[in-house]
Formats: structure tokens, sequence, C-alpha cells
């Protein structure tokens, strides 16, 4: 990698939120803090989007904290459209995506900075470690390929260098390249598989994304996805959603294969028939439901002279498909 050096910028401070009332009357002082206090940077700007939350979130943010920028959605949304209203009233050039129970290290922002010194920077995140800022919990995503399919392993021990996607809860992006691709695929929406879009398509439009093991994130509250929403209904939208991505960046024979695949899936759901069958039909029936949608997406992105995903593997992470 080559040599970066360190600017003064001004950070947008994008964090979504549901029922958050406590986590940032318990993070966001530190995170204040640190935006106060970094050298590498000139203004800040928190903007918290409320996604129809039922406590004070609002009310609290409006007493304690009235320099706060506050969104609302006016019903609940989940995190694509949560966080692209965020990011497009943004008003500085970098902007951090930041989860409300997340903490960043004193030298967050001197860390990863510099890196936005390179013209074709699109993002960057760091490390995430445990609540006591000992163990790492989450690292670099490096590209691995099963049976065709492009899929990420989650290296711990990786040390700084590029990374196949940036993970939502802690990056810091530039503003107009996110708004250039139209901020995170709503399509995703309510959670899953949108940071993997998001980044897939700024790799192939020439961008690079970052991981750096030299500053940290602290994970201080496993607030889940699954305490909102049943096990049946996750699943569902995980399956759905990876139906999605593997179609939206699939060429024609592999979008053939895929489909393919589904029917097959479908018909034997139907002869033996179990709950896991039976979820995947639920699944594939909500993917063909917005298959419309995504296909005007995959023909809008197809227009311009992308660069492959096999090209992309071969030359930053050194991997054959």
């Amino acid at each position: 990698m080559e040599t970066i050096r360190m600017r003064k910028n001004n950070i947008s401070v994008v964090i979504p939120t549901f029922n958050g009332e406590t986590l940032l009357s318990m993070y966001l002082p530190p995170l204040i803090e640190t935006l106060k206090n970094s050298p590498s940077i000139n203004e800040y700007e928190i903007i918290v989007v409320d996604d129809a939350s039922e406590d004070n979130t609002v009310g609290f943010l409006t007493k304690e904290y009235p320099f706060v920028i506050i969104l609302k959605n006016e019903k609940n949304s989940g995190f694509s459209k949560t966080i692209n209203k965020g990011i497009f009233a943004a008003k500085c050039n970098l902007v951090l995506l930041l989860n409300n129970d997340m903490v960043v290290a004193s030298d967050f922002f001197e860390k990863t900075i510099p890196f936005f010194e390179k013209e074709d920077t699109f993002g960057i995140f760091s490390q995430i470690r445990d609540t006591n800022g000992e163990k790492v919990i989450e690292g670099n995503k490096l590209p691995i390929f099963k049976h065709g399919k492009l899929h990420y392993q989650d290296d711990l021990n990786s040390a700084s260098g590029y990374s196949l996607y940036l993970c939502g809860g802690n990056t810091l992006i530039d503003r107009e390249k996110i708004r250039e691709i139209e901020g995170f695929n709503e399509l995703f929406s309510p959670f899953y598989f949108e940071d993997f879009d998001l980044s897939i398509v700024a790799w192939k439009k020439g961008w690079k994304c970052y991981y750096t093991d030299q500053t940290f994130c602290k994970h201080c509250h496993s607030i889940t996805i699954k305490k909102h929403f049943t096990q049946e209904y996750v699943q569902h939208i995980f399956l759905r959603n990876k139906l999605l991505f593997n179609y939206l960046h699939s060429g024609k024979i592999d979008s053939l294969r895929l489909f393919m695949g589904i029917f097959c899936k479908m018909i034997l759901s139907i002869l033996f028939p179990s709950k896991s069958k039976r979820t995947f039909r639920k699944s594939a029936q909500a993917f063909f439901c917005i298959y419309p949608q995504a296909h005007e997406k995959k023909r809008e992105r197809n227009k311009e002279q992308l660069i492959s995903l096999k090209k992309i593997c071969a030359d930053y992470f050194n991997i054959s498909l």
C-alpha cells in the first residue's frame, strides 16, 4: 500500500436508532469527546435517524443534546432506508456510519482519515472488539468462493489492507461517492446484505474499500435483530436477501443457474415438505415479488462499464474464481 498523509476533514456522524434512548445516553458522550479532541477534524455534526422508536429517544435527544440533528421515520423502515436518510442529509465530506451501541477508540479518526488522501478510497472500517476493548470479535472481510458464488470470511487476525466489504456499523465513507451510487439499496430492507451489496458496487466502480487493525470500535451491547424479530422471520429475510444479492451480482449464465436452482428447491419443498423447505419457498416467493425492481436496478447498474468480481478478487485479493 502506498504512503498516505493525514489531513483535517469535516465529519458527519450518522447513527440509526430504534428505541435507543438508553444506549445513546451511554455512548453519545464518549463519541462527542472523541470528535472534539481529534486533531484530524475541523468540524463535525451528529445526525441521529430515529426509526419510529416507541421510547423517549427523540425527547431525550431534544432535551439533552439540542445540537444533534434528529431525523424521524413515520414508520419503522429498517436499516437501509433509515441510514440513507442520514447520508443524504449529511453536509460534511466524510460520513461515519455508526451503530448506537458502538464506541470508537480515541485515535479512530487519526487512523482512518488518512486513507482518504487517495482519491479512489470509498470507505474504511476498523477492527471491532468486545465491551472491554480486548477481544477482537470482527475483523477484515475477505472473499471466498463456494459453488461458484461469492462469500466472505471474517479474518480476525488480518492486518490493515483491502476489504471485500465494509461493516455498516462503524464505517467512515466518502459522502459524494456513496451518494453517487444512491446509498444503500433499499430492496434489502429491513436488514441483511445491504452493506455487502454497497461495497461490491463500489469495488465494481473502481473504488477501494479498506480495513484497519490499527484502531478499533467497541461493540458494547448485543442488541441484535433476533431480539426484535422471530427466528423464522429473520431466516426468511436472510434467504430472500441472499437470493437478491446473488441475482444482482451474477451474469446471464449464473442468473439462469440461480433461477433453475430456486425452481428445483421450490418443487422439492412441495414434494417433500419440511419447515426449512417452507421457509425457503416463502423467501423465494418474496424474492420474486421484488424481482421487477431488482431487475431494473441491475439493468441500471450494468449500463456502466463495471469491473468484474473475478478481476477484483484476482487483482486485490489474489483469489481466482
